[in-house]
């Protein structure tokens, strides 16, 4: 008897044990609590303690109350400037109403699509409001902040407070780059064509101007060469008429010394005047005509 009874009385110690227990759930400070019942929500916690539900009938979800991330695909849009550009994004959020989150959204791959197509639509429209220059020279941020002010706006109707839209990266397609790099290409064979001309040029102008200085050098020296060669031609006349002129009276002194000497026999009578003719070179000498006679 004793034994048909215990089966009882453990399935009723495990009944009240499973309804004591089951009528409490513990809410962690790093979570959000949403009670439900027959799929409406009767309460949300986001206080950390011990709660009372009644057992069967409420349903408890729990979301994390941390910051999350979320990175976005690449999405391409157009530029005010008719460019197309890639961006990839992510997103910093944290869940800030968990009754509309757990009404609109309660999973996290539901969020990751709407949190995308919110990320997306924002980009194209903010993009589009900027060139391709304009996120060169530094209004990345300003981008960034407008995206971001879109973003969060259109995220409270999901229940998240986003705290950051950041721009990751951007890119131009591929077959934009493939072009950029085509006029890169032509761009540097330009310029390197452009400082070659200048080189050149310069190399010509370097050359032509040796060449006139080496011209006026080799001028300036044939000038001096001639110049010096006159001197000396002029140098060399009057040494030779001094000694041409020299060489002649000796000349004239030697035949009149052998006209004298030959030309004349014994017992020659000479009338001349002795200062002319050859009798001149006698006079010189200290000779007399008398003299003369005797040799």
């Amino acid at each position: 008897m004793k034994k048909y009874l215990a089966v009882p009385v453990v399935l009723a110690v495990l009944v009240v044990f499973a309804v004591f227990f089951g009528a409490f759930y513990i809410v962690p400070t790093n979570e959000h609590a949403v009670v439900t019942q027959f799929g409406r929500i009767v309460r949300v916690h986001s206080t950390p303690g011990v709660h009372a539900k009644i057992p069967f009938l409420d349903v408890v979800y729990s979301y994390p109350k941390w910051l999350q991330e979320h990175d976005s695909a690449p999405v391409e849009t157009v530029l005010g400037d008719k460019r197309n550009v890639v961006f990839d994004t992510f997103v910093i959020y944290r869940i800030s109403d968990p009754g509309t989150f757990h009404t609109r959204i309660r999973s996290q791959e539901t969020l990751g699509r709407r949190i995308d197509d919110v990320i997306f639509g924002s980009i194209r429209v903010v993009a589009g409001l900027y060139t391709y220059d304009d996120i060169l020279s530094g209004k990345r941020e300003e981008i960034i902040a407008r995206t971001t002010e879109r973003v969060k706006a259109q995220a409270l109707d999901m229940g998240v407070d986003v705290v950051l839209s950041a721009i990751r990266n951007f890119t131009l397609p591929e077959q934009n780059l493939q072009a950029i790099y085509s006029n890169m290409k032509s761009e540097r064979v330009r310029i390197a064509q452009r400082i070659l001309s200048a080189g050149t040029a310069e190399a010509n102008r370097i050359k032509a101007e040796a060449d006139r200085k080496a011209q006026e050098t080799v001028a300036s020296a044939v000038r001096k060469s001639q110049t010096l060669r006159g001197e000396g031609d002029k140098e060399a006349q009057i040494i030779i008429s001094e000694a041409m002129g020299g060489a002649y009276t000796l000349y004239e002194q030697m035949k009149a010394v052998e006209f004298f000497q030959k030309g004349l026999k014994e017992d020659t009578v000479l009338i001349a005047d002795p200062r002319t003719g050859f009798f001149r070179y006698l006079n010189e000498q200290g000779l007399s005509p008398a003299s003369a006679d005797k040799k």
